[in-house]
Protein backbone atom coordinates (compact mmCIF):
# COMPACT_ATOMS: atom_id res chain seq x y z
CA UNK A 1 0.00 0.00 0.00
CA UNK A 2 1.47 3.19 -1.06
CA UNK A 3 1.48 6.56 1.11
CA UNK A 4 -0.83 8.20 -1.36
CA UNK A 5 -3.25 5.54 -0.38
CA UNK A 6 -2.67 4.67 3.31
CA UNK A 7 -3.43 9.23 3.73
CA UNK A 8 -6.51 8.56 1.39
CA UNK A 9 -7.60 6.00 4.07
CA UNK A 10 -6.66 8.40 6.86
CA UNK A 11 -9.29 10.74 5.58
CA UNK A 12 -11.58 8.64 5.28
CA UNK A 13 -11.72 8.45 9.33
CA UNK A 14 -13.10 11.65 10.09
CA UNK A 15 -15.24 12.86 12.81
CA UNK A 16 -18.14 13.01 10.81
CA UNK A 17 -17.91 9.23 9.63
CA UNK A 18 -16.56 7.90 13.18
CA UNK A 19 -19.35 5.71 14.17
CA UNK A 20 -18.27 6.84 17.77
CA UNK A 21 -21.33 8.50 19.05
CA UNK A 22 -19.78 12.10 19.97
CA UNK A 23 -22.51 12.64 22.72
CA UNK A 24 -21.33 8.97 24.04
CA UNK A 25 -18.29 9.45 23.89
CA UNK A 26 -18.06 12.51 25.72
CA UNK A 27 -20.11 10.98 28.37
CA UNK A 28 -17.70 8.25 29.02
CA UNK A 29 -14.82 10.68 29.37
CA UNK A 30 -17.01 12.13 31.72
CA UNK A 31 -17.97 9.56 33.91
CA UNK A 32 -14.51 7.73 33.72
CA UNK A 33 -13.19 11.55 35.26
CA UNK A 34 -16.00 11.43 38.18
CA UNK A 35 -15.49 8.10 39.07
CA UNK A 36 -11.58 8.05 39.16
CA UNK A 37 -10.91 11.84 40.02
CA UNK A 38 -14.13 13.11 41.74
CA UNK A 39 -13.52 12.56 45.31
CA UNK A 40 -10.05 14.30 45.13
CA UNK A 41 -11.85 16.76 43.64
CA UNK A 42 -14.78 17.35 46.29
CA UNK A 43 -12.00 16.72 48.80
CA UNK A 44 -9.78 19.47 47.17
CA UNK A 45 -12.41 22.02 46.60
CA UNK A 46 -11.87 24.43 49.95
CA UNK A 47 -7.68 23.34 50.51
CA UNK A 48 -5.56 26.17 50.60
CA UNK A 49 -1.86 25.18 49.40
CA UNK A 50 1.16 27.42 50.68
CA UNK A 51 1.95 28.37 46.68
CA UNK A 52 -1.10 30.07 46.65
CA UNK A 53 -1.18 32.49 49.04
CA UNK A 54 2.35 33.14 47.53
CA UNK A 55 0.34 34.05 44.35
CA UNK A 56 -2.26 35.85 45.53
CA UNK A 57 0.17 38.07 47.97
CA UNK A 58 2.25 38.73 44.87
CA UNK A 59 -1.06 39.24 42.73
CA UNK A 60 -2.23 41.88 45.25
CA UNK A 61 1.05 44.05 45.37
CA UNK A 62 2.29 43.68 41.94
CA UNK A 63 -0.94 43.61 39.32
CA UNK A 64 -3.13 46.04 38.44
CA UNK A 65 -3.19 46.00 34.91
CA UNK A 66 -3.54 43.55 32.31
CA UNK A 67 0.20 45.19 30.98
CA UNK A 68 1.24 44.02 34.23
CA UNK A 69 0.83 40.80 33.17
CA UNK A 70 3.24 40.91 30.55
CA UNK A 71 5.69 43.43 32.17
CA UNK A 72 5.62 42.60 35.67
CA UNK A 73 8.02 39.50 37.31
CA UNK A 74 5.99 36.28 38.35
CA UNK A 75 5.58 35.53 41.94
CA UNK A 76 8.79 33.70 42.59
CA UNK A 77 11.45 36.20 41.26
CA UNK A 78 14.65 34.29 41.20
CA UNK A 79 15.66 30.03 41.36
CA UNK A 80 14.48 27.78 38.69
CA UNK A 81 10.63 29.30 39.07
CA UNK A 82 11.41 32.47 37.61
CA UNK A 83 10.08 32.21 34.27
CA UNK A 84 8.08 33.85 31.71
CA UNK A 85 4.21 32.94 31.96
CA UNK A 86 2.20 35.68 31.54
CA UNK A 87 -1.48 33.83 30.63
CA UNK A 88 -1.52 31.31 33.21
CA UNK A 89 0.44 32.94 36.24
CA UNK A 90 -0.26 36.63 36.51
CA UNK A 91 -2.98 36.94 34.44
CA UNK A 92 -4.80 34.07 35.89
CA UNK A 93 -4.37 35.47 39.48
CA UNK A 94 -5.49 38.60 38.14
CA UNK A 95 -8.86 37.15 36.70
CA UNK A 96 -9.60 35.02 39.62
CA UNK A 97 -9.07 38.25 41.99
CA UNK A 98 -10.81 40.32 39.95
CA UNK A 99 -14.01 38.20 39.05
CA UNK A 100 -14.26 35.33 42.34
CA UNK A 101 -12.20 37.07 45.27
CA UNK A 102 -9.56 34.58 45.39
CA UNK A 103 -12.56 31.88 46.51
CA UNK A 104 -10.31 28.72 46.24
CA UNK A 105 -13.20 26.59 45.50
CA UNK A 106 -13.77 28.41 42.39
CA UNK A 107 -9.88 28.03 41.49
CA UNK A 108 -10.04 24.49 41.87
CA UNK A 109 -13.46 23.72 39.87
CA UNK A 110 -11.61 25.94 37.24
CA UNK A 111 -8.44 23.39 37.35
CA UNK A 112 -11.06 20.45 37.44
CA UNK A 113 -13.21 21.59 34.47
CA UNK A 114 -10.12 22.74 32.33
CA UNK A 115 -8.30 18.86 33.69
CA UNK A 116 -11.27 17.46 31.83
CA UNK A 117 -11.73 19.33 29.00
CA UNK A 118 -8.17 18.68 28.28
CA UNK A 119 -9.40 15.03 28.08
CA UNK A 120 -12.50 15.77 25.66
CA UNK A 121 -10.04 17.40 23.30
CA UNK A 122 -8.17 14.82 23.35
CA UNK A 123 -11.07 12.65 22.35
CA UNK A 124 -12.02 15.06 19.78
CA UNK A 125 -8.14 14.46 18.43
CA UNK A 126 -8.50 10.74 18.61
CA UNK A 127 -11.39 10.39 16.72
CA UNK A 128 -9.86 11.65 13.82
CA UNK A 129 -6.87 9.07 14.60
CA UNK A 130 -8.65 6.14 15.59
CA UNK A 131 -11.69 3.94 14.61
CA UNK A 132 -15.24 3.97 15.98
CA UNK A 133 -15.31 3.70 20.47
CA UNK A 134 -11.12 3.10 20.08
CA UNK A 135 -11.23 6.87 20.11
CA UNK A 136 -12.75 6.90 23.52
CA UNK A 137 -10.09 4.95 25.13
CA UNK A 138 -6.98 7.34 24.96
CA UNK A 139 -9.23 10.30 26.56
CA UNK A 140 -10.21 7.87 29.41
CA UNK A 141 -6.76 6.69 29.97
CA UNK A 142 -5.78 9.95 30.15
CA UNK A 143 -8.35 11.37 32.86
CA UNK A 144 -8.27 8.86 35.08
CA UNK A 145 -4.48 9.08 36.02
CA UNK A 146 -3.38 9.59 39.41
CA UNK A 147 -0.12 11.22 38.30
CA UNK A 148 -2.42 14.49 37.32
CA UNK A 149 -3.82 14.93 40.87
CA UNK A 150 -1.36 17.79 41.64
CA UNK A 151 -2.41 19.29 38.05
CA UNK A 152 -5.82 20.22 38.95
CA UNK A 153 -5.29 20.19 43.02
CA UNK A 154 -3.05 23.08 42.85
CA UNK A 155 -3.98 26.51 41.29
CA UNK A 156 -0.45 27.55 40.47
CA UNK A 157 -0.18 23.99 38.19
CA UNK A 158 -2.75 25.86 35.54
CA UNK A 159 0.25 26.76 33.32
CA UNK A 160 0.51 22.98 33.10
CA UNK A 161 -3.09 22.38 32.07
CA UNK A 162 -3.22 25.62 29.99
CA UNK A 163 -0.64 25.20 28.26
CA UNK A 164 -1.49 21.78 27.19
CA UNK A 165 -4.94 22.41 26.71
CA UNK A 166 -3.96 24.87 23.79
CA UNK A 167 -1.44 22.35 22.27
CA UNK A 168 -4.64 20.33 22.45
CA UNK A 169 -6.89 22.48 20.39
CA UNK A 170 -3.69 23.38 18.17
CA UNK A 171 -3.16 19.78 17.80
CA UNK A 172 -7.12 19.42 16.90
CA UNK A 173 -7.21 21.98 14.76
CA UNK A 174 -4.56 21.14 12.46
CA UNK A 175 -5.32 17.94 11.99
CA UNK A 176 -8.89 18.74 11.08
CA UNK A 177 -6.85 21.49 8.49
CA UNK A 178 -5.24 19.33 6.89
CA UNK A 179 -8.19 16.79 6.68
CA UNK A 180 -10.46 19.28 5.40
CA UNK A 181 -7.60 21.56 3.81
CA UNK A 182 -8.83 25.09 5.76
CA UNK A 183 -6.12 27.50 5.97
CA UNK A 184 -7.68 29.61 8.18
CA UNK A 185 -8.15 26.89 10.68
CA UNK A 186 -4.10 25.93 10.47
CA UNK A 187 -3.44 29.87 11.07
CA UNK A 188 -5.90 29.71 14.64
CA UNK A 189 -3.91 26.53 15.27
CA UNK A 190 -0.73 28.18 15.07
CA UNK A 191 -2.07 31.32 16.78
CA UNK A 192 -3.17 28.85 19.73
CA UNK A 193 0.43 27.51 20.11
CA UNK A 194 1.25 30.95 20.64
CA UNK A 195 -0.82 31.24 23.01
CA UNK A 196 0.34 27.93 24.87
CA UNK A 197 4.15 29.05 25.10
CA UNK A 198 2.86 32.40 26.89
CA UNK A 199 1.75 29.65 29.65
CA UNK A 200 4.49 27.63 30.19
CA UNK A 201 7.76 27.19 28.06
CA UNK A 202 7.41 23.75 27.56
CA UNK A 203 4.79 24.14 25.11
CA UNK A 204 7.83 24.90 22.59
CA UNK A 205 7.94 20.77 21.71
CA UNK A 206 4.36 21.39 19.60
CA UNK A 207 5.57 22.01 16.42
CA UNK A 208 7.57 18.56 16.60
CA UNK A 209 4.59 17.10 17.48
CA UNK A 210 2.95 18.39 14.60
CA UNK A 211 5.37 17.15 12.11
CA UNK A 212 5.35 14.16 13.79
CA UNK A 213 1.86 13.84 12.31
CA UNK A 214 2.52 15.34 9.19
CA UNK A 215 5.29 12.50 9.04
CA UNK A 216 3.17 10.16 9.59
CA UNK A 217 -0.22 10.94 8.00
CA UNK A 218 0.60 14.03 5.39
CA UNK A 219 2.21 14.13 1.92
CA UNK A 220 5.41 15.13 1.55
CA UNK A 221 4.51 18.00 -0.78
CA UNK A 222 2.68 19.98 1.52
CA UNK A 223 5.66 20.45 3.85
CA UNK A 224 5.39 24.45 4.10
CA UNK A 225 2.25 24.00 5.78
CA UNK A 226 4.31 22.86 8.95
CA UNK A 227 6.78 25.68 8.78
CA UNK A 228 4.66 28.35 10.61
CA UNK A 229 4.65 26.46 14.18
CA UNK A 230 8.48 26.08 14.11
CA UNK A 231 8.74 29.94 12.82
CA UNK A 232 6.89 31.09 15.70
CA UNK A 233 8.35 28.42 17.86
CA UNK A 234 11.96 30.18 16.98
CA UNK A 235 10.72 33.47 17.58
CA UNK A 236 9.60 32.63 20.80
CA UNK A 237 12.92 31.70 22.23
CA UNK A 238 14.82 34.67 21.42
CA UNK A 239 12.01 36.77 23.13
CA UNK A 240 11.78 34.67 25.73
CA UNK A 241 15.57 34.83 26.26
CA UNK A 242 15.11 38.44 26.15
CA UNK A 243 12.23 38.65 28.49
CA UNK A 244 13.69 36.59 31.02
CA UNK A 245 17.12 38.84 31.05
CA UNK A 246 14.66 41.52 31.42
CA UNK A 247 12.99 40.81 34.15
CA UNK A 248 14.97 38.33 36.45
CA UNK A 249 18.38 38.75 37.44
CA UNK A 250 20.91 37.36 35.88
CA UNK A 251 21.95 33.33 36.12
CA UNK A 252 18.01 32.75 36.55
CA UNK A 253 15.97 30.62 36.13
CA UNK A 254 18.32 28.12 37.61
CA UNK A 255 18.18 24.96 35.78
CA UNK A 256 20.93 22.17 36.23
CA UNK A 257 21.16 19.99 33.07
CA UNK A 258 21.86 16.68 32.59
CA UNK A 259 21.98 15.23 28.63
CA UNK A 260 23.89 11.62 29.97
CA UNK A 261 22.07 9.13 27.78
CA UNK A 262 21.25 6.80 30.62
CA UNK A 263 20.30 9.83 32.69
CA UNK A 264 17.66 10.78 29.67
CA UNK A 265 16.25 7.51 29.58
CA UNK A 266 15.89 6.48 33.35
CA UNK A 267 14.08 9.64 33.54
CA UNK A 268 11.77 9.03 30.62
CA UNK A 269 11.48 5.40 31.85
CA UNK A 270 10.16 7.17 35.30
CA UNK A 271 7.36 9.37 33.49
CA UNK A 272 6.20 6.56 31.56
CA UNK A 273 5.59 4.14 34.56
CA UNK A 274 3.64 6.65 36.29
CA UNK A 275 0.59 6.17 33.79
CA UNK A 276 0.14 3.22 35.87
CA UNK A 277 -2.09 4.11 39.08
CA UNK A 278 -0.44 1.38 41.06
CA UNK A 279 2.37 2.41 40.78
CA UNK A 280 1.91 6.27 41.96
CA UNK A 281 1.73 7.11 45.78
CA UNK A 282 -1.96 5.78 47.57
CA UNK A 283 -1.28 8.35 50.06
CA UNK A 284 -1.23 12.44 49.79
CA UNK A 285 1.49 13.07 46.89
CA UNK A 286 1.84 16.44 48.72
CA UNK A 287 3.98 15.15 51.57
CA UNK A 288 6.42 13.29 49.26
CA UNK A 289 6.65 16.27 47.10
CA UNK A 290 4.96 15.71 44.28
CA UNK A 291 7.97 13.82 43.46
CA UNK A 292 8.61 10.85 41.54
CA UNK A 293 8.15 8.20 43.96
CA UNK A 294 11.90 6.83 45.40
CA UNK A 295 10.68 3.48 44.58
CA UNK A 296 9.92 3.82 41.19
CA UNK A 297 12.83 6.72 40.60
CA UNK A 298 15.18 3.40 41.67
CA UNK A 299 13.29 0.91 39.10
CA UNK A 300 13.35 3.47 36.24
CA UNK A 301 17.05 3.49 37.01
CA UNK A 302 17.78 0.07 36.64
CA UNK A 303 19.63 -1.49 33.43
CA UNK A 304 16.89 -3.12 32.25
CA UNK A 305 14.48 -0.57 32.15
CA UNK A 306 17.35 1.73 30.70
CA UNK A 307 17.66 -1.00 28.36
CA UNK A 308 14.13 -1.24 27.80
CA UNK A 309 13.76 2.18 26.73
CA UNK A 310 16.63 2.15 24.52
CA UNK A 311 14.76 -0.57 22.74
CA UNK A 312 11.34 1.88 22.42
CA UNK A 313 13.31 4.75 21.50
CA UNK A 314 14.59 2.33 18.25
CA UNK A 315 11.90 0.70 17.70
CA UNK A 316 9.89 4.23 17.42
CA UNK A 317 12.80 5.94 15.34
CA UNK A 318 12.42 2.18 12.81
CA UNK A 319 8.46 2.80 12.44
CA UNK A 320 8.79 6.64 11.80
CA UNK A 321 11.91 5.43 8.85
CA UNK A 322 9.23 2.94 7.21
CA UNK A 323 6.49 4.81 7.34
CA UNK A 324 7.73 7.26 5.17
CA UNK A 325 9.97 4.96 3.07
CA UNK A 326 8.26 1.94 3.24
CA UNK A 327 5.15 2.69 4.38
CA UNK A 328 3.75 -0.44 3.00
CA UNK A 329 4.82 -1.83 6.31
CA UNK A 330 3.34 0.44 8.26
CA UNK A 331 -0.56 -0.16 8.74
CA UNK A 332 -3.04 2.78 9.94
CA UNK A 333 -2.74 1.49 14.27
CA UNK A 334 0.52 1.34 13.73
CA UNK A 335 1.34 4.70 12.30
CA UNK A 336 -0.89 5.79 15.59
CA UNK A 337 1.01 4.34 17.74
CA UNK A 338 3.95 6.24 16.49
CA UNK A 339 2.56 9.14 17.03
CA UNK A 340 1.31 8.82 20.19
CA UNK A 341 5.58 7.47 21.22
CA UNK A 342 6.72 10.59 19.07
CA UNK A 343 4.48 12.73 21.15
CA UNK A 344 5.39 11.16 24.29
CA UNK A 345 8.84 11.60 23.93
CA UNK A 346 8.30 14.89 22.74
CA UNK A 347 6.07 16.19 25.46
CA UNK A 348 8.40 15.25 28.19
CA UNK A 349 11.57 16.06 26.37
CA UNK A 350 11.86 19.61 28.09
CA UNK A 351 11.67 17.66 31.41
CA UNK A 352 13.53 14.90 31.11
CA UNK A 353 16.64 17.08 30.88
CA UNK A 354 16.54 18.40 34.16
CA UNK A 355 19.09 16.63 36.41
CA UNK A 356 17.30 16.93 39.83
CA UNK A 357 13.49 17.90 39.03
CA UNK A 358 11.78 14.14 38.46
CA UNK A 359 8.27 15.24 39.21
CA UNK A 360 5.19 13.61 38.78
CA UNK A 361 3.40 17.20 37.26
CA UNK A 362 5.72 16.96 34.49
CA UNK A 363 4.31 13.59 32.81
CA UNK A 364 0.90 15.60 31.96
CA UNK A 365 1.49 16.19 28.73
CA UNK A 366 3.43 13.56 27.60
CA UNK A 367 0.91 11.05 29.12
CA UNK A 368 -1.69 12.05 26.45
CA UNK A 369 0.25 11.36 23.49
CA UNK A 370 1.09 7.95 25.63
CA UNK A 371 -2.61 7.24 25.70
CA UNK A 372 -3.05 7.65 22.13
CA UNK A 373 -0.37 5.27 21.84
CA UNK A 374 -2.59 2.46 24.22
CA UNK A 375 -5.48 3.01 21.95
CA UNK A 376 -3.97 2.41 18.95
CA UNK A 377 -2.61 -0.59 20.42
CA UNK A 378 -6.00 -1.73 21.54
CA UNK A 379 -7.55 -1.19 17.85
CA UNK A 380 -4.36 -3.02 16.43
CA UNK A 381 -4.81 -5.92 18.75
CA UNK A 382 -9.00 -6.11 18.23
CA UNK A 383 -7.90 -6.05 14.14
CA UNK A 384 -6.08 -8.96 15.08
CA UNK A 385 -8.75 -11.07 16.55
CA UNK A 386 -11.19 -10.09 13.78
CA UNK A 387 -8.59 -11.17 11.05
CA UNK A 388 -7.66 -14.37 13.16
CA UNK A 389 -11.33 -15.48 13.56
CA UNK A 390 -11.94 -14.73 9.79
CA UNK A 391 -8.92 -16.73 8.80
CA UNK A 392 -10.50 -19.54 11.10
CA UNK A 393 -13.93 -19.33 9.72
CA UNK A 394 -12.73 -19.45 5.77
CA UNK A 395 -10.89 -22.21 6.95
CA UNK A 396 -13.94 -23.87 8.18
CA UNK A 397 -15.54 -23.10 5.00
CA UNK A 398 -13.13 -24.44 2.66
CA UNK A 399 -12.89 -27.48 4.74
CA UNK A 400 -16.74 -27.52 4.60
CA UNK A 401 -16.58 -27.06 0.83
CA UNK A 402 -14.52 -29.75 0.22
CA UNK A 403 -15.51 -32.38 2.22
CA UNK A 404 -19.39 -31.36 0.55
CA UNK A 405 -17.17 -32.29 -2.84
CA UNK A 406 -15.80 -35.39 -1.85
CA UNK A 407 -19.48 -36.69 -0.66
CA UNK A 408 -20.75 -35.62 -4.52
CA UNK A 409 -18.30 -37.47 -6.07
CA UNK A 410 -18.52 -40.83 -3.99
CA UNK A 411 -22.33 -40.78 -4.44
CA UNK A 412 -22.17 -40.42 -8.05
CA UNK A 413 -19.55 -42.87 -7.77
CA UNK A 414 -21.86 -44.83 -6.40
CA UNK A 415 -24.90 -44.54 -8.53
Amino acid sequence: MSLRALFARAQAWTAETAPASLRLGIAVVLAAFVVAQGPNVIHNLPKWHWEDGRHFHHNRQQIHSIADCFLVPSAWEGGAEATYRPLSANLYYLAGRSLFGNNMEVYHAIDAATHLANAILLFLLCRYLLPGPFAVIPPVVFVTRLAHRQDFEYTSNFDTLSYAGLCLLGLLLFVSARRRDRRFLEAVATFAFGLALLCKEAAVVWPAIVTAYGWLFDRSTVWRKYVPGWAVAALWVVCYREMVHLLYAAGTPGFNLDFAPPHLLARYGAYLLAIFNVLVPAVDPERAGWAIPPHLRTFAASTPLVAAMAILLAVEAALLVAARWRPHLVGPSARVAAFGLAWFFAGTAPFVVLADRLFIRYTYFGHAGLAIAVGALASAAAQWIRSARSRTADRRDAMGAAVGVCTSGHHRGNG
